[in-house]
């Protein structure tokens, strides 16, 4: 199928469930952390520094599921991982939801962060199998913003919920978030398809001719990795902050 051919390709298709797998596994089963932790750590209660941790857990799940979505993409597929990761978030956000200690809650939510591991890397995955160079970008950029629409939402949704319910209203936004995830599982287990050849297609966008492509080779083998690797280990220390509660608070008391 070529660019010019008025028919939607199957690929677009791929991109905006992808667009709803990151808006579910990032944007909600993440990012809507710092909306919901205020009330969840006053109704626990939880200190300052177990909230830290609540958040550290979350990226320790993370890191696993990417250090293994990978050999599970080769066993399994995509598309498998994608919903299995979902799915896994959805199921323990509703149950933070009924949580009632701070070993709970932490178990809980290190899951999500394997679930949010698990969608992610294999989603952006999927972008280099259904769509070729000259579309990639596009095409990465339309699934990225995902989390973005999900933080928008999350702003919307969790005051309101709050101000509505009270005292209970972290467990009612937890809720609703593993709903709306579940949902987006059912929409991607019935979407996502491994690869183009799966439905007799091309990928979208037009083949780079070989010289391009062992021209790229050559400059992925000359990128300096040390940048890169600061750049990992910074991201990686970020999620070991330790949520102390200012000094400046607490002198304050």
């Amino acid at each position: 199928m070529t660019d010019d051919t008025p028919a939607l390709h199957y690929g677009w298709v791929i991109v905006l469930a992808g667009m709803l797998a990151v808006f579910a596994a990032l944007g909600l089963g993440r990012f809507a952390l710092g909306m919901l932790l205020p009330s969840m750590g006053a109704g626990l209660p939880l200190s300052y520094e177990q909230m830290g941790y609540v958040s550290t857990g979350n990226f320790i799940g993370y890191l696993l599921a990417v250090l293994a979505s990978g050999q599970g993409v080769r066993r399994l597929g995509s598309r498998r991982i994608i919903v299995s990761g979902l799915l896994l978030s959805a199921c323990s956000m509703l149950l933070i939801g009924t949580a009632g200690s701070f070993p709970t809650v932490f178990f809980l939510y290190f899951l999500t962060g394997i679930g949010s591991g698990a969608v992610n890397i294999p989603i952006m995955g999927l972008v280099s199998l259904w769509f070729h160079g000259s579309k990639r970008g596009k095409a990465a950029g339309f699934m990225v913003i995902g989390s973005g629409f999900a933080i928008m939402f999350s702003g919307l949704l969790v005051p309101w919920v709050n101000n509505h319910f009270g005292d209970q209203g972290w467990r009612v936004g937890w809720w609703t978030l593993g709903l709306i995830t579940l949902a987006i599982t059912l929409i991607c287990a019935l979407l996502l398809k491994d690869r183009p050849s799966d439905l007799g297609l091309e990928p979208v966008g037009s083949a780079p001719h070989p010289s391009a492509i062992n021209q790229r080779m050559n400059d992925r083998l000359n990128l300096d990795s040390g940048p890169l690797l600061r750049l990992g280990l910074i991201y990686f220390l970020f999620g070991f902050r330790k949520g102390k509660r200012p000094a400046a608070d607490a002198s304050a008391e």
